[in-house]
């Protein structure tokens, strides 16, 4: 699952309607789609497609794919949550497909509602509307799995200041549903682990949520309020999406950035390439899955998220354990 890109100019609003929609679990009512509608347009005045960010062929589902070559007959699809290509028309093409097991990949690393937790809804009402009916595995997330964290070093390193003098800020699109969403809490955890494998002081590494109207903040501050707070003379920003959602990629915000930065004492702010951008990246989330139950499971085959975050997907520990169950 991957949120989408819109394909032409003239369908920016709908897709940006859709991923305001996403705040609610349920579609929108009447009263709220007028206030959606002008959000939405707000948006879009920033939201320019060009040659590097219209969606062309995507090459991701090809790089997994091979990534996965020796690991028996593999097909990848993909389907977008907020623009073409339809989840009800790829699960129609899985069902052709006849596979005899299905991993649904999540948009994101971390889990927040109207990210995964919409694509986890999205892709049950279309399997079921396709009759797909086949042993499936779905992440709900995987915020500080092995793989991703070596990717997230490297991407780090690439940009960081020498000799370790600069901050590293960790910035996700910010989706979160209201009630208990675990994004704030998975990204403060993935701080820790990149903290502890970066060798940077406690504090060097930051979370911030890319502001999205209408979502819950998750406890988490925006970029900009991130950036005025930084004390350091370098900060390196590393997002943990492919794409920043509202904005039809990641560098039309740095300007934006670095002249915040400056008025702020930043003497360097640099933007590392996005996190899971390639597909082969995924390939042990894959087998991993494949390894485990089905069900939703996190990238770790059991509840990562402690029970206060009532927005997890994965069943509370407490019920599991009263019918004698692990969450292994």
């Amino acid at each position: 699952m991957q949120p989408g890109q819109p394909a032409a100019d003239g369908l920016i609003l709908p897709y940006l309607q859709a991923l305001l929609a996403a705040q609610r679990h349920d579609p929108p009512s009447l009263p709220l789609r007028p206030l959606l509608g002008l959000r939405a347009r707000r948006l879009a005045r920033h939201f320019r497609l060009d040659d590097l960010t219209s969606p062309a062929e995507d090459p991701m589902g090809t790089e997994l794919e091979n990534a996965l070559w020796g690991d028996g007959v593999v097909r990848v699809f993909t389907a977008g949550l907020f623009a073409p290509p339809s989840p009800i028309a790829i699960a129609h093409d899985v069902a052709t497909f006849r596979p005899d097991r299905l991993v649904l990949l999540p948009p994101s690393p971390l889990f927040s509602g109207g990210l995964n937790g919409i694509a986890l809804q999205t892709w049950d009402r279309a399997a079921k509307a396709a009759g797909l009916d086949v042993v499936a595995s779905a992440l709900c997330c995987h915020p500080t799995d092995p793989a991703l964290l070596r990717t997230l070093v490297i991407r780090a390193r690439e940009v960081m200041a020498p000799g370790g003098t600069g901050s590293l800020l960790l910035v996700m699109p910010g989706l979160p549903w209201s009630g208990g969403d675990p994004l704030g809490w998975q990204m403060n955890r993935l701080a820790a682990e990149l903290s502890r494998l970066l060798d940077l002081p406690a504090g060097r590494v930051d979370v911030a949520r890319l502001d999205v109207p209408g979502f819950d903040d998750a406890g988490l501050p925006t970029v900009e309020q991130a950036i005025r707070r930084t004390r350091s003379v370098a900060l390196s920003i590393l997002p943990l999406s492919p794409w920043p959602l509202v904005r039809a990629g990641w560098c039309d915000y740095l300007d934006e950035w670095r002249d915040l930065a400056s008025v702020s004492g930043i003497l360097s702010l640099t933007l590392a390439r996005p996190a899971l951008a390639e597909g082969a990246e995924l390939a042990p989330l894959v087998r991993q899955a494949l390894a485990g139950r089905e069900g939703i499971c996190s990238g770790f085959g059991r509840r990562l998220c402690p029970d206060t975050h009532g927005q997890c997907p994965h069943k509370r520990m407490a019920v599991a354990a009263m019918h004698g169950k692990t969450m292994a």
